[in-house]
């Protein structure tokens, strides 16, 4: 069975959850682009507590325009606060050096389209981990048989693990990038045990 994803910048765990237990992956790029999401923002989490990082996007045809239009606005250094943000948070963590190389490189690249930082921080996360995850793409609005995730928040509630910093809420809602700086190669195995959604 088909599942329906929407893209994600650095998605969070439950996610990647979702992604793995999903057995015939289509991430929908027709779809209408939607505000204050996973979409364009990812949380991690800092010694105050969650913080969200936001990409500034540019909506061509306003609220008509799809996830594959969606461009980048570089006016502000948004990607400059989002890597210092990160660092702050993570470089105590056990595996920030062994991934941080990279995901400023991410960040960095100034691509043109949400699209292509939504894959390529999703890919980055699937080589780095090794996970069973293989992503196909709909460049119209897709309609056919498919479990459709695109309206789903990915914030349930995940098994705790070793943090550098621990809040009560930590666990719902945060970036795998939380994850892979505090387990690193241990969160594939992480997120492989958890329990089928539907």
């Amino acid at each position: 069975m088909r599942h329906i994803f929407p893209g994600a910048y650095f998605g969070n765990i439950a996610y990647f959850i979702g992604l793995i237990n999903a057995e015939e992956i289509i991430i929908d790029l027709g779809e209408h682009f939607v505000k204050q999401t996973f979409r364009t923002r990812c949380t991690i989490l800092g010694a105050n507590g969650p913080l969200n990082l936001s990409i500034p996007v540019i909506r061509p045809n306003g609220s008509k325009t799809q996830m594959k239009d969606v461009l980048i606005e570089y006016k502000e250094n948004w990607m400059k606060n989002h890597w210092k943000a990160i660092e702050s948070a993570y470089a105590s963590s056990p595996y920030f050096e062994a991934y941080d190389r990279e995901i400023k490189e991410i960040l960095d690249n100034r691509y043109k389209y949400l699209r292509d930082t939504q894959e390529v921080s999703t890919e980055f996360i699937i080589d780095q981990l090794e996970l069973p995850i293989s992503l196909a793409h709909s460049e119209t609005y897709w309609e056919g048989d498919a479990i459709d995730h695109r309206n789903d928040k990915f914030d349930e509630p995940t098994k705790p693990y070793i943090q550098v910093f621990e809040h009560e809420q930590s666990f719902s809602g945060i970036s795998i990038i939380d994850l892979l700086m505090n387990e690193g190669p241990m969160a594939r195995k992480y997120l492989m045990n958890h329990t089928k959604i539907s």
